[in-house]
């Protein structure tokens, strides 16, 4: 799969992410503005969890469906706090 692609995937799952949790923000949710960085953290944590038991129970796909639900994450991550440049 092409990088172009896997991104059009991940931009998708933010544009998921934004609609389910901010448009639809239930009571005692926070903005993404408002979520410190250990809790992004934990968020990704949380799904590096899930993908951890679906490749034990050999859950190939749903392992994959987890770890773009992390880049969509980060990605959410670095918009709230900002992004540093690689240095090289």
């Amino acid at each position: 799969m092409k990088r172009t692609e896997v991104y059009r995937r991940i931009n998708q799952e933010r544009a998921y992410q934004q609609k389910r949790w901010v448009d639809g923000k239930g009571e005692g949710d926070t903005s993404d503005e408002e979520k410190s960085i250990p809790e992004w953290v934990a968020y990704i944590e949380h799904h590096l969890d899930e993908a951890k038991l679906n490749l034990y129970h050999l859950h190939r796909d749903a392992a994959l469906d987890s770890i773009r639900k992390i880049a969509a994450l980060a990605v959410a991550a670095l918009e709230v706090h900002g992004c540093p440049e690689r240095k090289i």
